[in-house]
């Protein structure tokens, strides 16, 4: 009895040891994209044509507008609260509210369009659904092939892309749903047409012929690039916050310096980590910057194709969405240096009202 006193006495300093010395700072293991951007593997010269899928385009819903001009996209949800440079040089219409969503636009025709939304119409899908449904009712393939003149492209999805990030074919159309996997429920769902899916490369890639090429911005056109990722992912996260019943987050802009000098460094020094060598830990930069916390946390991600993918990275690490959806936080800050991805969320400390 003695022997087993001891024991808990010990566990019970451990506990109130590890308490009070937590400094309420969560820094995560760096996240990287599966598919590195440029990746793409060549499988020779022309093609053997095979056939096309037979499945119908959805006849109903927010995927009808891919291929339309804008001006429908305009009559449907009217003008978009922004419009944001994408990194492939097409604009992002953005949504932000009533509903969010964000539309693809490419010399005046829609080529995507993706929504995170619950009360959106994303048929034949519906955002929240649960895992086993779309598993019950969807085929599911490994690989799916688009074959345009004298080009063959082939994407294969990996075990991961299966489970939370799977693809679906149809008449012209590809869908991406976007799942919770420890939600097991349906996120967010993105329609796209071919040819811009070939360009982003979000799964891997093997191709025969010519693959599409994708231009480089000047660097006047990064900058607005990098400051469109970082709107676009503080919307991103906070529509998936209400979607689980969670606060939204408000910008803080000294938070948001810290975490885009933190991507700028990575980038600049060619370094993937939480912790800098030159400005320390997430607790480091947050004290030289004079931001007081309760508590704070820090994802960060790299060679996400947008957005969209890197947010949706980081909900199906457990780590990284035990942050994005702590209901805790109040404040965040998300820098974005090219293809490195820094998003810095806090619980301010409480002060004293005047």
């Amino acid at each position: 009895m003695k022997r087993l006193w001891k024991v808990l006495l010990v566990l019970l300093v451990v506990i109130l040891t590890f308490y009070f010395w937590d400094d309420g700072i969560r820094e995560n293991d760096p996240l990287e994209s599966p598919v590195k951007p440029g990746t793409a593997i060549s499988g020779g010269e022309s093609p053997i044509q095979q056939g096309v899928t037979d499945a119908k385009r959805p006849e109903k819903g927010i995927s009808t507008l891919v291929g339309k001009s804008s001006e429908k996209l305009s009559e449907k949800f009217g003008k978009p609260d922004r419009v944001d440079l994408s990194v492939f040089g097409f604009e992002w219409w953005i949504y932000e509210t009533n509903p969010m969503l964000m539309a693809g636009v490419a010399d005046g025709v829609v080529n995507q369009i993706y929504s995170p939304d619950r009360e959106v119409d994303v048929y034949p899908y519906i955002n929240g659904q649960s895992s086993q449904d779309i598993y019950r009712s969807t085929i599911i393939e490994s690989e799916l092939e688009v074959v345009v003149g004298d080009n063959q492209y082939t994407f294969v999805l990996n075990g991961d892309d299966i489970k939370n990030k799977m693809l679906i074919q149809s008449d012209g159309l590809f869908t991406q749903l976007y799942m919770d996997e420890k939600g097991e429920e349906l996120e967010g769902v993105r329609f796209i047409e071919p040819m811009t899916l070939v360009m982003q490369q979000p799964y891997d890639l093997f191709y025969k012929g010519e693959l599409v090429e994708v231009k480089k911005p000047s660097s006047e056109d990064q900058f607005a690039v990098d400051r469109a990722l970082e709107r676009q992912i503080l919307d991103i996260t906070n529509i998936y916050r209400t979607n689980h019943s969670v606060n939204k987050l408000k910008k803080d802009y000294g938070l948001q310096v810290v975490a885009r000098e933190h991507s700028k460094e990575m980038a600049l020094q060619n370094y993937f980590s939480q912790d800098s060598p030159t400005s320390g830990t997430l607790a480091d930069r947050l004290k030289t910057a004079n931001i007081e916390v309760k508590k704070a946390g820090e994802n960060i991600a790299l060679n996400y194709t947008d957005a969209i993918e890197a947010v949706h990275g980081w909900l199906n690490s457990p780590a990284h969405q035990e942050v994005l959806l702590d209901k805790n936080f109040t404040h965040i800050g998300t820098g974005v240096y090219g293809n490195y991805y820094t998003q810095n969320l806090i619980q301010e400390v409480e002060k004293p009202t005047p």
